[in-house]
């Protein structure tokens, strides 16, 4: 039995995209045979990786950053033809919390294009959601606006895991850094007996997730992918713990050592973040001008690790897999139970362009030319590791979705997983998958460990 397909594709304009894509969304037959009786009031989700507009450093640099939207207009198309024009396909993510949404969803005429798919649908609803509840105004990387959105019009769910949640027991309690720098608040989401997080209405209310996530690097996870692909789906970032605060010698994970430089910025921040929340205007403009000079003093985080920005990280690939038991195991008023059999998940990775070294806001691009698509989310991001030239055993978003679990994400191990490479022309086991370069992706500069031996 095959359990992730990995096909190649030259470039987003190319002949063959359409008919690759249209084989990947047959990977489950039961999919398509579902999509094909007609039903008006069926709700099919699109969720690409729409984090931001392009590069942090380089505007003109974005394909390495996002799905494409020649592949999401590929799978678009073929949802639309094989619903018969019934029912609803809802595009939608909370982008980064800063990001353009316009400028995201206008890449490639996103935009028009769809309008021309509904033309030839006319019974059709093609949505494009925003899913945050909120958007930030950023100068010099601080805060200095926070303004609300147009939330989901299907509202947000409050999921508790409970005792269920990787964070039970886990030693960061009250000490958790979220989005924002109100610390107060995910440290409320998040105690002994209650691990909450806000997801929006569309995810948890669909039918069909077709889960689009971008083959590249991550520096809290390693890799971002199908599973990390999730955190946007929830309505409120500062629900999310990112990292610890402190070292590891202090029991958090935010830096990698306790030398003075760190313990002094660590100091330093929590004053400038304080004044920024509770003196506007001027607070913001203090913290930006001490960010500024702190980023000479103790180096810019382009090369020095800070944020939980390593592979010491042990904290947000738990969040990660929160959320995707969220998805998976809770029902649309958000109580955690049996799997939810209503809901149907297909993941499609964008591998053509990927990314690579100081991700996900500013990767290099690799022309990795791959596609690979999967039921599973662990499967599929395991084949995408290895894809990536990096063992998924030391990616712990990988390998610890494998575990057991009252509420399991994979129901196999990874030396079961067999993969139809077309590379290979062949079923292959996952350790076979080779990387779609030479060389390997470069991680980030934080994930030393995840570098190929030579």
């Amino acid at each position: 039995m095959t359990d992730a397909l990995l096909r190649t594709v030259s470039s987003y304009d190319s002949p063959d995209l359409k008919s690759v894509v249209r084989e990947l969304v047959g990977f489950d037959a039961s999919i398509v045979e579902w999509l094909g009786q007609a039903d008006p009031s069926r709700l099919v989700v699109v969720k690409p990786n729409w984090v931001q507009e392009s590069r942090q450093d380089r505007p003109d640099v974005w394909e390495p950053v996002i799905t494409h939207p020649s592949l999401i207009l590929a799978i678009v198309e073929i949802l639309a033809d094989l619903m018969k024009g019934a029912g609803t396909i809802c595009l939608c993510d909370a982008v980064h919390t800063y990001g353009d949404f316009a400028a995201i969803t206008g890449r490639g005429n996103l935009l028009g294009h769809l309008e021309e798919v509904r033309t030839g649908f006319p019974s059709l609803r093609i949505e494009v959601v925003d899913l945050r509840r909120e958007v930030w105004i950023v100068r010099e990387e601080v805060v200095v606006e926070r303004r609300p959105n147009l939330p989901d019009a299907r509202g947000y769910v409050k999921v508790d895991l409970g005792s269920g949640s990787l964070f039970e027991g886990y030693p960061g309690e009250g000490r958790y850094y979220g989005a924002d720098y109100d610390h107060a608040c995910v440290n409320q989401h998040h105690g002994l007996g209650r691990h909450e997080y806000l997801l929006a209405g569309s995810p948890m209310k669909c039918d069909l997730l077709v889960n689009v996530p971008k083959l590249k690097t991550h520096k809290k996870t390693g890799i971002t992918g199908a599973l990390k692909n999730l955190v946007g789906i929830n309505g409120d970032k500062n629900w999310l713990p990112h990292f610890v605060q402190g070292t590891p010698r202090q029991g958090g994970d935010e830096f990698s050592d306790s030398s003075m430089k760190f313990r002094l910025e660590r100091r330093l921040k929590k004053i400038g973040q304080r004044a920024a929340l509770k003196i506007p205007f001027l607070g913001a403009w203090a913290y930006r001008k001490s960010r500024n000079i702190g980023k000479h003093v103790l180096g810019d985080s382009s090369s020095t690790v800070r944020g939980g920005n390593w592979e010491g990280n042990d904290t947000c690939w738990r969040m990660a897999l929160d959320l995707n038991r969220a998805l998976l195991f809770a029902d649309a008023d958000g109580r955690m139970g049996e799997r939810r059999n209503s809901l149907r998940y297909l993941a499609i990775m964008d591998g053509i362009v990927g990314g690579e070294g100081n991700g996900p806001l500013c990767p290099d691009p690799v022309p990795s030319n791959v596609l690979i698509a999967g039921s599973n989310p662990a499967i599929v991001d395991a084949v995408a590791a290895q894809t990536m030239g990096f063992e998924p055993a030391r990616l712990p978003i990988v390998s610890q979705a494998f575990a057991r679990h009252r509420w399991p994400i994979a129901d196999m191990s990874p030396n079961e997983v067999r993969v139809s490479d077309e590379r290979a022309g062949k079923d292959i086991a996952l350790s076979d998958v080779a990387p779609a370069v030479l060389q390997g992706f470069r991680p980030h500069f934080g994930w030393p460990s995840l570098r190929r031996s030579t």
